[in-house]
């Protein structure tokens, strides 16, 4: 299979931009209903427990070491962790400001490059953290869907839901193995991606170290997201929460927007509102989710992208 040649930018974040990152974000408040209600919005976010908030902060954290020690394993141990670690945050810098998470694997590719790795190699590399935390998150929906369709229907019995609701949920599996055929050329090439993955891997240990840090990175995040409902003093189904993470995932991938603006916020209200959040918890769940995981690494990424800079790393 041919692999897409990597390309150096010259100019990946140029000030157009960040501008349109500004836009994109005031556009989230004014036109869309779900973040419009700023005053009901920002109470709730006065409010919001510290505790919490903090424990969300140390979760974050967790989630990108696990990310650097995952990178550090595909990379079959080459060059340094701090190093690797350096990459990550400097490749999520690019990524708020590039669709589709292109930044990253561009620059950690061409960190292997440089260590004498063949193209092809260090781009195989770069890319399995995201075939082996695709995997994993499939793992664990395969895992947790039937749970969760037990619950939905004993449900359906115990509350009579209306039968509307019930031809949804079969309209919307229906509406998945649609898609999985219709899209089975995009299934199939990212199958060969993962075979090229797999056959990279050295040893179980290995393999156990990239499953369990593609499993650390998932779960982590779906605990940033339910701390935020509870920092709000609000409670929901972890199961529910983890769900409505995959989905706002797949969104925030699939936007041809930098980190999924708009689009992911979107999802997450939408998904809250439904769980029985009322619309300003909804939106001030959101933003705490959303400062955490797209904001306010900003800053340690900027830096991270200057020293990588320094170092002259790639």
């Amino acid at each position: 299979m041919k692999l897409p040649k990597s390309k150096k930018s010259k100019k990946p974040v140029t000030f157009t931009r960040v501008l349109l990152i500004i836009i994109l974000l005031v556009g989230i408040y004014y036109f869309l209903p779900q973040l419009g209600a700023f005053k009901h919005t920002f109470t709730v976010l006065r409010h919001a427990s510290l505790i919490w908030l903090f424990l969300a902060l140390i979760v974050t954290s967790l989630s990108f070491l696990a990310s650097a020690v995952t990178q550090f394993t595909a990379g079959n141990y080459l060059g340094k962790l701090s190093e690797i670690a350096y990459l990550d945050f400097a490749g999520a810098f690019y990524n708020h400001f590039l669709p589709f998470s292109v930044g990253g694997v561009n620059l950690t590719s061409r960190y292997y490059k440089k260590l004498g790795q063949p193209q092809t190699q260090a781009l195989v590399m770069s890319t399995i953290p995201i075939i082996f935390g695709t995997v994993t998150t499939i793992l664990l929906v395969a895992i947790i869907s039937p749970i969760t369709i037990v619950h939905y229907f004993n449900k359906v019995h115990t509350t009579h839901l209306t039968s509307w609701k019930l031809y949804l949920a079969i309209g919307i599996v229906i509406a998945l193995i649609a898609s999985l055929l219709f899209f089975w050329s995009k299934v199939k090439h990212f199958l060969d991606e993962a075979w090229i993955g797999l056959r990279s891997i050295k040893d179980i240990k290995q393999l156990s170290i990239l499953l369990s840090g593609s499993l650390s990175v998932t779960i982590t995040s779906t605990a940033v997201l339910f701390l935020s409902v509870i920092a709000i003093h609000d409670s929901v189904s972890l199961i529910s929460i983890f769900v409505l993470y995959v989905t706002s995932s797949l969104v925030s991938s699939g936007a041809p927007t930098p980190g999924g603006i708009g689009a992911t916020e979107a999802v997450l209200v939408v998904g809250l509102h439904a769980m029985h959040l009322s619309l300003p918890d909804a939106a001030a769940a959101t933003l705490i989710y959303r400062f955490f995981t797209f904001w306010l690494p900003i800053l340690p990424d900027g830096i991270a992208l200057h020293r990588v800079n320094q170092k002259k790393l790639v």
